[in-house]
Parts: structure tokens; sequence; C-alpha cells
């Protein structure tokens, strides 16, 4: 149905409550690169084993992370964890994955495209490139805006993406949209009741990407 008979409807696709459900059912037995892997500081075994790169761990074949965080990356090192200190944008780490995992990081990038573009070299044809980012329209975004209200932003971000803009870029380097997902932890009943009528306005997006063949029809 179009909105007063010319506007277009918002893009569907399933909300989900969690950011690694599906993520860890892909790197269930696989080799896997997790850029970005550190998330949030560590000072225990028992505060890293809460960070998504444990799961992943536990459920890959072969894990490893890499991180720009070179202290927190020595820490996690000390732990035990396959993590080594890098920069994504220009990471060349002598062998290819499976799937790439890269959460709440595209954001941060200067260049994205130099991430994907070695994404794409890591990756094994067929591979799955995850992608997990804030939703540029999310409810609290948006609701801000309307008000006039200052919108709280990560310092660290460089970029707001939604489905139109993140399909664009990762196409122009040769991935291929395969899933799509909203996703919002829904902590408050009004912001549930509102993602659940309108799942775009959902606090992340998630995309799933293969690697298309050199000469793929686009």
């Amino acid at each position: 149905m179009r909105l007063f008979g010319r506007w277009p409807p918002a893009e569907r696709f399933p909300l989900v409550a969690s950011k690694f459900g599906r993520i860890y059912e892909l790197v269930e037995g696989k080799d896997v690169l997790d850029c970005g892997a550190i998330g949030d500081v560590a000072e225990t075994p028992e505060e890293a084993k809460l960070a998504s790169h444990e799961q992943f761990a536990k459920r890959a074949k072969y894990c490893l992370g890499i991180d720009i965080w070179k202290e927190e990356v020595d820490k996690r090192r000390a732990m035990g964890y396959n993590i080594v200190y890098g920069n994504v944008e220009t990471m060349s780490l002598g062998r290819q994955f499976d799937v790439i995992v890269a959460s709440d990081l595209i954001e941060h990038l200067a260049n994205p495209g130099m991430f994907l573009e070695r994404a794409r070299e890591h990756l094994r044809d067929g591979g799955l490139l995850c992608l997990v980012t804030p939703n540029a329209h999310s409810l609290n975004v948006s609701a801000k805006a309307i008000l006039g209200v200052s919108v709280a932003i990560n310092r660290e971000h460089t970029c707001w993406y939604d489905p139109t803009t993140l399909k664009q870029l990762v196409t122009r380097f040769m991935f291929k949209p395969q899933e799509e997902y909203w996703q919002d932890y829904q902590q408050k009943p009004v912001v549930g009741i509102a993602v659940r009528l309108r799942p775009n306005l959902a606090a992340h997006y998630i995309l799933i990407a293969s690697k298309e063949a050199v000469g793929a029809a686009r």
C-alpha cells in the first residue's frame, strides 16, 4: 500500500531481538574473521567471556579477531584469545575465511570502501560478510530530530547507514545482499510497540552479503 497514494512503504525485514542470533548460526563450524573484535573493555576473563567474540570462537572451527585497540588486544591475547592488532582498512592476514563479521564497526571507519576491499580479499568464494550497524532512522534518532533535540552520537562514528545506502556501498565492492534484519532490544514497552508497528524504527540494521564472483552481473 502506498501512503497517500504516492509514497512507497518502508522496507520490511524480520525484526529480531538479538544482534548475533543469525550470525551465530552462520559461523557454526566455519573459519571466521571477527573485525573490531574487542567491543568493550574487559578487565577479567569473566568479562571477556561476555563479548560476542567469545561466542564466535566457541562456535567456529577457527576464529581470528582483529582490532585497532592495541591495549585491549594485548589483554585478550594474554587471556588466550586469538586476536591480532591491526587496521581493518589495510589488513593483510595471509589467509581467507568463510565468514567475516563486522558488528558496530563500519560506522567508525574513515574509509569503509577500503575495508570492503580488504574483506573481499580475505573471503573465500561464496563467503559471507555480516554487518551490524546503527539504523540512521531509528526511533531514538527520528523522535529527537522531530523534537529538535540533539541526538547523542558516539564521537567515534563517522557516518550513518540505512538499508539503501549500505546495500549501495557493498554492491559497489562486489558483494550481493542475501539477508536483512532489523534489530532492537525493545527494553521499554513503548519502544516495543513502536518497532513492532514500524520495524524500520529499530535501533540496528543487519545485512548479510555474499562475495560475488568477478564478472557477475549486478
